[in-house]
C-alpha cells in the first residue's frame, strides 16, 4: 500500500478541528526552501542605528579586509585561507603573500611559514595546506601583504588515535545576508572549546535584491541581480565575508563544509536547478562549473577533484563523512508523490559512484561514532495528514508532493542505506542536516508511522527506540526564513504542535512522526555536536532575533545517544565545556615591521572607503567594480586615461553607505591604461584598469 494511498484515507476520517490548534485559517503548508522562492517576507522593518562592527567593512583590516579562514584538519595538516585586496599598483599583477604558522597567540615560536603568490585568475585568494604538525594541538597563524598583516586566527588539528578522547562542533547551515543578522556566529566566535564547525551548505544565497530576504535597508545583496557569472558569484561571496560576525567565527574556528543547493542555485540537481533556465541565463553546466570554482577559490577546502564528498579522521572517536546530497548525482526531483518514477529503484539523490563511496566508508569504519554531513532531512518527514485543516482543502498528496527535495523524494535508496546499517550491524551513527531552516532531533527507522512509505504497520517503538538504526540531528537556520516567517506564525505554531504528537478521534493514540522527538519551527541558532566514547549529545541554542544586532541567546533543549543504542534519549542539561579552553585569536592586527628597515608602518589612513574587486581587468565589454562605503558620503567615480584627462563620469551618488556593485561599459574606449578614480570628501582612492580588444 503505497504512501499516498494511505494518506488519502487518512484524509477522509481525521476530524482536524479537534487538533490542539486551531489550523482553521491555514492556506498552504509548504517546506521553507520549496521550488521558487518567495518575494521579499514583508516584515516591517525600521532602518536600525549600525553599530561598527556591523559597518559595510572595517577599513582598519586593509588590505585583509575579509578576515582569515581555516578548515580541513586532519592530525598532521589544516588549511589557513585569507584573501588581499589590491591596491592601485597591483590591481593587475601578482601579490607574494607571506603566511606564519605559530604554536603561540603572541607569535614567538614559528613552526611553519612560506610565501604565496597570488593574483586575479584566484580572485588574489590565498589558501595553503600546512603539513607537518602536531595532532589535536591549536596553532595560530597570520598573513603578510602589501607592507600590513592580517588579523590573527586560531585553528586546531584533528586528533590522532591516542589523543581523541572529547570532542565539540557547533552544527550550521543556511545563511541568507538578507534575511537578518548573522548573531549566531558571534555566539559560536566567543566558543573556546570547540574542534570546529561543521557548515552543511547553503552559505551564500543567489538571488538578487529583495527576492527572499526580510527587506533590511543594511542588508542588501550585492550584485542587485542573481549571480550567474565568476565576477556574480565572487561578489555575493565576497558580501558575506564582510559580514562581521561570520569573519569573527571563521578567524577562531577551523571549518568543514559542504555545500548544498544556494551556492548553485535553487533546488539544484545534477544536470539543472528549479531557478535555473538555460534559455535566458546560459549552460547549467557552465554555472555548475563556475560556481564551484568560485567556492574553491573563496572557502577553506582542501581541494579535491574527484568530487567535495570526505571523510575527516578524528582518530578512533569519529569519522566525519561528508557527502554530497546535491550536484554530484542527484536525479531531478520529481514534485509528484503520485508519479511512480519517485519509486524507481534506481532513482538516485548520491549517484551510483558516491553511494558506492558513502556505503564503503561506512561499513569500513573503524571508528566509534560515524558521523554524516548531509544536507537534507534523512528522515521521514509525514505532513500530509494536516491537509484537510487548509482553506480551501488540499490533499494528502499535494502536501506531501511539496517536500521532495529531502530524502522523502528518493526513498528507495534511503531504505538501500538503512537496510545497508541494519543488515551490517552498524551501530552508532549520527546524521546531521542542514538546509530546512528548522530543528529536529530524529530516530531514523525505516518504517516509523503508519503514514510512511509502502507500509501500514510500523516497525519502530517510539517508547523504547526499538527498530531505529541511527539518529539525526538537523539545525536551525542561521538567519534565512523559518516556516513562521514563509507561512505565517498560526501555521508554524499548528504545525509544531501536532507535528509529532497524536491524532485525534476516530485515529486516536496515532502519531504521524513519533521518531521526530524534538522540533522547533521557528527560530534560528545551531547546536553544539559533543562526542565522548560513551554518548553523543546535541544542545540546541536559539538567538534572540536576526534582525538586528544581538549576543542574547539561549539553550533550548539537548538529546543524546548512547553507545550502541542508536535511538534517542533527552538529555537533563547541557554538555559541559571542555576542561581545557584555548586562547583566543586577538581583534586587534598585529603591526607590520619591514623586514628591511626594521621600521613599524605607518598607520592606514582612513577614508571610509574601499574598492574590493574589479572584473574583468583587462576588460573589453563591460566591467564590474565592487565597493563599500562606510558612513554616509558622496561619492564619484570616474575614469581618467594616462594623460590624466576624465574620459567618462561613470556613477555620483549622494549620501551614501553601504557595499556597492556597479557595472559599467568600456566599448567605447581605446585600447590603454585608465585609472579607476573614486572621490569623497574623505580623499580618493584608486585602482589600476587596463582595457583591450
Amino acid at each position: 500500500m503505497q504512501k499516498i494511498t494511505l494518506l488519502y484515507i487518512l484524509f477522509l476520517v481525521i476530524s482536524l478541528p479537534a487538533f490542539g490548534q486551531d489550523m482553521s485559517k491555514i492556506t498552504k503548508i509548504v517546506s521553507p526552501t520549496a521550488q521558487a522562492a518567495p518575494t521579499s517576507l514583508k516584515r516591517k522593518i525600521s532602518k536600525i542605528n549600525a553599530q561598527n562592527e556591523d559597518l559595510p567593512f572595517e577599513e582598519r583590516l586593509k588590505p585583509f579586509y575579509h578576515g582569515v579562514a581555516s578548515g580541513d584538519p586532519l592530525s598532521d595538516r589544516v588549511i589557513i585561507w585569507t584573501r588581499v585586496t589590491p591596491n592601485a599598483e597591483t590591481q593587475t599583477d601578482d601579490i607574494p603573500v607571506k603566511w606564519y604558522l605559530t604554536s603561540d597567540v603572541e607569535l614567538q615560536n614559528v613552526v611553519a611559514e612560506g610565501e604565496f603568490t597570488t593574483n586575479a585568475d584566484r580572485d588574489f585568494t590565498v589558501k595553503i595546506d600546512v603539513v607537518g604538525l602536531d595532532a589535536n594541538t591549536t596553532y595560530y597563524y597570520y598573513f603578510s601583504a602589501l607592507k600590513a598583516n592580517s588579523l590573527i586566527g586560531r585553528t586546531k588539528t584533528a586528533p590522532d588515535e591516542t589523543s581523541a578522547e572529547h570532542l565539540k562542533f557547533a552544527v550550521v547551515s543556511c545563511q541568507n545576508y538578507e534575511a537578518g543578522y548573522f548573531n549566531a556566529f558571534g555566539r559560536i566566535a566567543d566558543r573556546n572549546d570547540l574542534d570546529a564547525v561543521v557548515h552543511l551548505g547553503d552559505y551564500i544565497y543567489e538571488y538578487g535584491k529583495g527576492v527572499y530576504g526580510a527587506n533590511l535597508i543594511e542588508r542588501s545583496h550585492q550584485p542587485e541581480t542573481e549571480i550567474l557569472t565568476a565576477a556574480d558569484y565572487r561578489t555575493r561571496y565576497s558580501l558575506y565575508r564582510l559580514d562581521h560576525n561570520l569573519r569573527r567565527a571563521h578567524q577562531q574556528h577551523p571549518f568543514i563544509t559542504i555545500w548544498d543547493d544556494h551556492e548553485f542555485a535553487n533546488d539544484s540537481y545534477k544536470d539543472g536547478a528549479q531557478n535555473h533556465t538555460d534559455s535566458t541565463e546560459g549552460s547549467w553546466a557552465d554555472r555548475k562549473t563556475i560556481s564551484k570554482r568560485v567556492y574553491d577559490e573563496w572557502m577553506p577546502i582542501r581541494t579535491v577533484n574527484t568530487g567535495i564528498y570526505r571523510v575527516i579522521n578524528y582518530g578512533n572517536l569519529m569519522d566525519l563523512i561528508m557527502i554530497d546530497t546535491r550536484i554530484e548525482g542527484r536525479d531531478e526531483q520529481i514534485n509528484d508523490v503520485t508519479n511512480p518514477l519517485m519509486y524507481a529503484p534506481n532513482r538516485t539523490l548520491l549517484g551510483q559512484t558516491q553511494k558506492e563511496w558513502f556505503l564503503d566508508k561506512l561499513g569500513n569504519s573503524t571508528a566509534k561514532w560515524k558521523v554524516i554531513g548531509n544536507q537534507v532531512i534523512f528522515s521521514e518527514f509525514n505532513v500530509g495528514w494536516a491537509a484537510a485543516a487548509l482553506t480551501p482543502p488540499q490533499t494528502p498528496e499535494q502536501i506531501e508532493s511539496g517536500f521532495t527535495d529531502i530524502w522523502d523524494g528518493y526513498p528507495i535508496e534511503r531504505d538501500n542505506i538503512i537496510d545497508f546499517m541494519s543488515d551490517n550491524s552498524i551501530d552508532n551513527v549520527v546524521w546531521l542536516t542542514g538546509d530546512f531552516h528548522s530543528t529536529f532531533a530524529f530516530d531514523v527507522a525505516k518504517r516509523p508511522s503508519i503514514f510512511g512509505f509502502d507500509q501500514a504497520t510500523p516497525t519502530y517503538n517510539a517508547e523504547t527506540g526499538e527498530g531505529s538504526v541511527a539518529v539525526e540531528f538537523a539545525t536551525p537556520s542561521i538567519a534565512s526564513a523559518n516556516f513562521d516567517e514563509n507561512v505565517g506564525t498560526a501555521t508554524a505554531t499548528a504545525l509544531e504542535y501536532q507535528i509529532n504528537k497524536p491524532l485525534p478521534a476516530p485515529l486516536e493514540g496515532v502519531n504521524p512522526n513519533p521518531h521526530m522527538k524534538f522540533v522547533d519551527l521557528d527560530r534560528h541558532g545551531y547546536f553544539i555536536l559533543d562526542i565522548k566514547e560513551e554518548a553523543v549529545q546535541a544542545d540546541w541554542f536559539f538567538v534572540e532575533k536576526v534582525l538586528e544586532p544581538t549576543e542574547i541567546e539561549e539553550f533550548a533543549q539537548g538529546w543524546l545517544t548512547t553507545d550502541g543504542r542508536n535511538h534517542l534519549t533527552k538529555a537533563d542539561a547541557q554538555t559541559a565545556p571542555k576542561t581545557t579552553q584555548a586562547t583566543v585569536a586577538p581583534d586587534e592586527v598585529p603591526e607590520y615591521i619591514d623586514e628591511i628597515t626594521g621600521i613599524f608602518s605607518p598607520k592606514n589612513e582612513f577614508t571610509d572607503i574601499a574598492i574590493l574587486s574589479l572584473y574583468p581587468n583587462p576588460s573589453s565589454t563591460i566591467a564590474l567594480v565592487n565597493y563599500a562605503v562606510a558612513r554616509p558620503m558622496n561619492v564619484t567615480i570616474k575614469l581618467i586615461d594616462s594623460q590624466g584627462k576624465i574620459v567618462k563620469v561613470i556613477n555620483e551618488q549622494k549620501n551614501v553607505s553601504g557595499n556597492f556593485a556597479l557595472q559599467f561599459s568600456v566599448k567605447d574606449l581605446s585600447t590603454g591604461v585608465y585609472i579607476l578614480q573614486f572621490e569623497t570628501e574623505k580623499g580618493q582612492i584608486s585602482r589600476r584598469m587596463v582595457v583591450g580588444k
